[in-house]
C-alpha cells in the first residue's frame, strides 16, 4: 500500500509537465494556484462519488485510515454493489471530462479547467498502471475491484487509455468532436459523432 502512495507522489511532477504542455505562455503564481484547485477538484470528485453510490444505495462503506483515497466495504456487499462502489469514481472523471469539453461556455485554457482534465487523464492512465501492470492483485483499486465483480480489466483498461488519450487530443487542439453517453443502471454507452446533418 505505502508502494501505490509513493507511485501517487512520483505523479505530481506529470501533473507540473502536463500544464506546462497544455500552457505554453508565461504562467503567474495565481495561474499554478488554480491549476493545483484544478487537481484537487479532480480528486475530490473522483473520491465523493465512490461516497455517493454508497449513500445512494446504502451501502456499508467506510475510508480506510492513512491510505489516502483507499475506501472498504462490508464482506456482505454482492458483486454488483462492489462494481458500482469501484466504477463510481473512474466514471465521474469520465463524465465530468465530457461535461466539460462538451459544453462551450467552459473555458478550455483556464487553468483550473486544465487542472481537472489533467486529473482526471493522469489518475485514469496511473489506474491502468498500477491496477493492470505493477500491482495486479494486491486486492486493492478500482480496476481490480471491477475486475474481481466481472468487469474484464483489459476492457476498462482499454477504454480509459483511449478516453484519456481522446481527451489530451481534443484539449489540445480544441476540437469540437461531440462524445455522447446513455447509462442505464448495469451499463454505460459511449460513442462520437462522426457526421451531423
Amino acid at each position: 500500500m505505502k508502494e501505490r502512495i509513493q507511485n501517487s507522489k512520483r505523479a505530481l511532477p506529470l501533473l507540473f509537465l502536463t500544464f506546462l504542455f497544455f500552457c505554453p505562455q508565461p504562467a503567474y503564481a495565481f495561474d499554478y494556484l488554480r491549476f493545483a484547485l484544478g487537481v484537487g477538484s479532480g480528486y475530490v470528485i473522483h473520491e465523493a462519488a465512490h461516497q455517493a453510490v454508497a449513500d445512494v444505495n446504502g451501502m456499508p462503506f467506510k475510508w480506510k485510515a492513512g491510505s489516502g483515497g483507499t475506501w472498504v466495504s462490508s464482506t456482505n456487499t454482492t458483486d454488483s454493489e462492489r462494481y458500482e462502489l469501484a466504477s463510481a469514481g473512474l466514471g465521474s472523471q469520465v463524465l465530468s471530462t465530457e461535461i466539460i469539453l462538451n459544453t462551450k461556455d467552459i473555458p478550455k485554457d483556464n487553468e483550473y479547467v486544465i487542472g481537472m482534465l489533467t486529473f482526471n487523464v493522469v489518475n485514469a492512465l496511473i489506474y491502468v498502471v498500477s491496477d493492470g501492470i505493477m500491482y495486479p492483485n494486491d486486492n486493492h483499486g478500482d480496476i481490480e475491484v471491477m475486475d474481481k465483480a466481472g468487469l474484464d480489466r483489459d476492457y476498462v483498461n482499454t477504454f480509459l487509455i483511449v478516453h484519456s488519450l481522446y481527451t489530451i487530443y481534443r484539449a489540445y487542439y480544441k476540437t469540437d468532436i461531440p462524445v455522447y453517453m446513455t447509462m442505464s443502471k448495469n451499463e454505460i454507452k459511449m460513442g462520437i459523432t462522426i457526421l451531423k446533418w
